[in-house]
């Protein structure tokens, strides 16, 4: 039976529970209101006064709700997540109640069916306690009592629940959270991998101590996320599709820039490097972006390896190397010693001592609510801001301390990027400082709790830490490389003036980023993690432009590309969570590794085929190939069972590529050049688009009727010659040459089909095949500078 609550005015029944985010005896009450997109939220914002409203969300992640929060909502209600996600925190910041993760027993249907409460509704939260809370609406408000629509997706049974409820709780089932699980961990350790000094920074990891660090990080990484594990989705960016993107990303690119940062500056530039972070503030020289150079690259191994894109052994030794250049990172950083914040009693004291006093010197007392509210909101916004700019990840926000002061009391300090020129969606930041930085003061009596885990963020209990700020110091950085000389201390009043800015770019980069196709955003996403986790070490080292011209910093890599359809279709909000709670991400380094593929030359030689072409029965591929029937068939079982290939059905017995097939052959093709012959390619491919317009002019003219007879003959030897050159650094290309051959000698025939006639071996099939080749070859996507 509902629950019912009656005051002077109103009764209110009991329609849903949830987890309370913060508590507060507070009587919550609003109006509420359903946001399904991205539209319905900046025409929300647009509205005078909301202060009187409940939002109620699908999911539960900060940056779909940017605008709202800012605008000063009463409450907020998610259908998805979790206190510990980022809304949670943001929710926390700006002193909004909010229960998340709560089922309706009654209301009206979302779009997608689910039970919500009716727009215009009073409705009451009770966030009193943790971690239940629950959400009541008056009497009499509409019920939708039709059926809800069928689920295409298959229930999940209560054994399924149930384990799934046991990997949040315990890694792997067995090893708890926090500092007792750091003990498990270790326990089991035989090296000191997770430590440094001098010498061991100065020599490689042995395999049995990276294979000992990547177990290790699997604990930790489940440790510092596990409670943000059901965030659920937002309405404005596909998160769980850009992190597969960019984590797999980060597997391909990050050992080859992390090699290339360390063969220019040195074993110690490197540490050095790290050393920014105990000099400077507003730096994102910190903790998480250490900690993912490390995490990201072996986390992306196992999705390439879960999709079959290459074995165990692949360039295996490039995971040893990354390991060895973030143990650097670590050492320049902490000191000697451990490296990670879980074994270290979840403190991150990294500053200099002489910036704690500096921050005593400047520290502003909030001694009346006003105050506190001023700093409450400015802190807010910069971190809505932080989280937007960097696509609902926590590089825009990092967290240090606890450092205690001298009267018993301590300092936590946050630093919160507002705008970072590397991104292409940065304009509407670009008016606002690099970065503020917040420190806020704790007395002795406090009583809170603090733990700072090692992606650079604080969880206190009690939750809600905001009413415990005794004093706060704030500062703004202008540029990522402003001398500590050119920082501004802000006063409350530059707080109000400076969160009046921050808000107005906010709303304008949220109607940027929610005028992205889906593409757009899965990639924009994929860049914050590939180039931002190595962005700050790039910077210092002087490197960045280097890296962007030479090696594809802000690139998405060709085989992680072509695997964009599998991943959006739905194929990461299944793996990612599986790989993550379970740690089989984690992938050991095998004994002996591979500088290549291990492939041979008929599946190469298929799988392109099938690439070019797009589809081809065996037929097809034969004579693309030169191969024989019982070959390509042969191989075709292989691939198809190992999910590389697949039959189209009808008629003709035809093959494509599924996306990691294609993601298969880009490695595959790119195993096969040197950086010479495929800059050789390069120039050669320049060559072959003066007479590719001329094909294309030709056969058009062909069409119309014109004799083109002695202009197929010119173009017929110039490609003769570019043939020849990259038949020198490939035989295969050769096989082109010969049939097109084939082709025009059938033209002079009298065969006038086999100039142009589609998917007939004609000279244009050929050429076209031909075309796509190169531009396969030179991992490069087509442009209008390629027609």
């Amino acid at each position: 039976m509902a629950q019912q609550l009656t005051d002077d005015e109103t009764t209110f029944e009991q329609v849903g529970t949830g987890l309370t985010v913060y508590e507060t005896d507070d009587l919550v009450e609003g109006v509420a209101k359903w946001l399904e997109t991205p539209e319905d939220v900046i025409a929300f914002a647009d509205l005078d006064d909301v202060s009187d409203v409940v939002v109620i969300a699908r999911g539960g992640t900060t940056t779909f709700l940017t605008m709202a929060l800012n605008a000063g909502i009463r409450g907020v209600v998610t259908l998805q997540g979790a206190p510990e996600s980022h809304l949670g925190i943001l929710c926390r910041e700006y002193g909004i109640p909010a229960v998340m993760s709560v089922t309706f027993d009654k209301g009206v249907r979302t779009p997608r069916g689910e039970v919500v409460p009716a727009d215009g509704v009073r409705i009451r939260l009770d966030v009193s306690s943790r971690p239940g809370g629950t959400v009541s609406v008056e009497r009499g408000a509409p019920v939708d009592d039709s059926p809800a629509p069928e689920s295409t997706a298959p229930a999940m049974s209560q054994e399924e629940l149930a384990q799934i409820m046991l990997l949040l709780e315990k890694f792997g089932g067995v090893v708890p959270k926090g500092s007792e699980g750091d003990a498990v961990m270790q326990a089991e350790m035989t090296t000191r991998v997770l430590y440094t000094d001098a010498e061991s920074i100065h020599r490689d990891l042995t395999r049995e101590e990276v294979n000992e660090a990547i177990r290790y990080y699997t604990w930790n990484e489940w440790d510092a996320l596990a409670s943000r594990a059901t965030e659920g989705e937002s309405g404005l960016i596909p998160r769980q599709e850009y992190e597969a993107m960019g984590i797999m990303n980060c597997w391909f690119q990050h050992p080859r820039w992390l090699r290339a940062i360390e063969d220019r500056i040195g074993i110690d530039g490197v540490v050095d490097i790290a050393s920014i972070a105990k000099r400077e503030i507003g730096t994102k020289v910190n903790m998480l972006h250490i900690w993912a150079l490390a995490t990201a690259p072996s986390f992306g191994r196992g999705i390439a390896l879960e999709l079959g894109l290459h074995d165990a052994d692949y360039e295996a030794d490039r995971i040893r190397d990354a390991f060895g250049v973030v143990r650097r990172l670590y050492n320049g950083f902490w000191g000697d010693g451990p490296i990670l914040t879980s074994m270290q009693g979840y403190r991150a004291e990294v500053l200099d001592r002489d910036w704690i006093d500096r921050f005593g010197q400047d520290r502003i007392a909030l001694g009346v609510d006003a105050d506190r509210s001023t700093f409450q909101r400015f802190q807010g916004a910069a971190e809505l801001m932080g989280f937007l700019l960097h696509f609902d990840n926590r590089l825009g926000v990092s967290d240090h301390g606890p450092y205690p002061t001298d009267d018993g009391g301590f300092v936590l300090v946050r630093d919160i990027f507002l705008n970072e020129p590397a991104w292409h969606w940065n304009d509407p930041a670009s008016p606002l400082p690099w970065s503020v930085t917040t420190a806020m003061f704790f007395g002795p009596d406090s009583g809170l709790d603090v733990q700072v885990i090692d992606i650079s963020t604080a969880f206190t209990n009690p939750a809600n830490y905001v009413p415990y700020i005794q004093g706060v110091a704030a500062y703004t950085r202008p540029t990522w490389d402003a001398p500590m000389s050119d920082i501004d201390v802000l006063s409350l009043e530059d707080m109000a003036a400076l969160r009046t800015q921050i808000e107005a770019q906010s709303a304008a980069l949220y109607g940027r980023i929610a005028s992205m196709d889906r593409r757009e955003k899965i990639e924009a996403g994929a860049l914050t993690y590939t180039a931002g986790f190595a962005l700050p070490f790039a910077r210092a080292a002087g490197l960045l432009d280097e890296l962007i011209a030479d090696h594809d910093f802000l690139g998405i890599h060709p085989a992680v590309a072509a695997c964009y359809d599998t991943i959006v279709s739905g194929v990461a909000t299944e793996m990612i969570p599986r790989l993550f709670l379970t740690g089989s991400w984690g992938n050991p380094v095998p004994e002996t590794a591979s500088t290549g593929l291990v492939a041979d030359e008929t599946e190469f030689a298929v799988l392109q085929a099938l690439r070019v072409r797009g589809f081809a029965t065996t037929e097809q591929i034969a004579e693309s190939t030169g191969l024989d029937a019982a070959a390509i068939d042969a191989t075709l079982a292989a691939t198809d069972e190992r999910g590389h290939t697949q039959p189209t059905g009808g008629r003709r017995a035809m093959h494509t590529l599924t996306p990691a097939g294609r993601a298969r052959a880009v490695l595959l093709a790119g195993d096969r050049l040197s950086a010479t012959q495929r800059s050789t390619v390069a120039d050669v491919y320049e060559s072959f688009l003066f007479p590719n317009r001329d094909v294309k002019q030709l056969t058009a003219d062909a069409q119309s009727g014109a004799d083109v007879t002695e202009r197929l003959e010119v173009v017929h030897g110039q490609i003769g010659a570019v043939l020849a050159q990259l038949g020198d650094v490939d035989p295969r290309f050769g096989r082109y040459g010969e049939r097109l051959e084939r082709a025009i000698t059938a033209y002079r025939g009298g065969d006038r089909d086999a100039l142009a006639r589609p998917l007939s071996g004609s000279y244009h099939d050929v050429w076209m095949e031909l075309h796509e080749d190169l531009i396969a070859t030179l991992g490069r996507e087509r442009t209008e500078d390629d027609e």
